[in-house]
């Protein structure tokens, strides 16, 4: 058995101004910063954590990496950790999205096996991707705590691969916030979820998205 500490990464610039960020390598901005310290002080007053690993993509590290300090043992990067490659939509504000592709938007968030038209990465790719790296990180793991940083959708298609939902059920996950904390137990292929965007701990909130 693996128990898994999965955190959407704290707040960015481009989530305040609610913009696609996809895998842009946008950072933390203070709040961001402030919600890892947070994440930290309870992940480590409740948790006896083995590992940590996170995207690539330095919000992710940087939103786990404050626990990993404490405990004096690496973030182990992957790439396979990254969110949903978005191609041309990546760093556009999400309502010029909706305004001027139209039908090609309400698809790819309601039919995510369909093709894409923006040169991104399907969700159906998406939950197949997170489904093989945690696989690979729990078999890494036996009988640990990992804490994993990552991102929202990310989150939302590994929910969806893990309960075994049909991908086109994906617009039925609802988004965890930023800088919440899904715990999972997972053994054996089968995960049982024990939180879901808890996120009580936070100091500051904010609009997010």
């Amino acid at each position: 058995m693996v128990r898994f500490l999965i955190v959407r990464h704290g707040f960015s610039s481009l989530n305040k101004e609610k913009r696609f960020t996809g895998q842009l390598d946008i950072p933390l901005d203070e709040i961001g910063i402030e919600q890892a310290d947070c994440i930290a002080k309870y992940v480590l007053e409740h948790f006896q954590v083995d590992s940590v690993y996170a995207s690539d993509l330095s919000r992710a590290f940087h939103t786990v990496r404050p626990v990993a300090n404490a405990l004096h043992i690496p973030v182990i990067k992957r790439t396979d950790l990254r969110e949903l490659y978005l191609g041309s939509w990546q760093g556009q504000l999400i309502e010029n999205i909706k305004k001027e592709c139209g039908n090609h938007f309400s698809d790819y968030i309601t039919y995510p096996t369909k093709k894409v038209f923006h040169g991104g990465e399907r969700y159906v790719d998406l939950m197949n991707r997170a489904k093989k790296a945690m696989n690979e990180i729990a078999a890494e793991n036996e009988g640990k705590t990992v804490l994993v940083g990552t991102h929202g959708g990310f989150i939302r298609a590994l929910r969806c691969a893990w309960q075994q939902l049909p991908p086109d059920d994906l617009k039925e996950v609802v988004p965890v916030s930023n800088a919440s904390l899904t715990e999972v137990r997972y053994q054996d292929g089968k995960a049982e979820f024990l939180k879901v965007g808890f996120d009580e701990y936070l100091s500051v909130k904010a609009n997010l998205v």
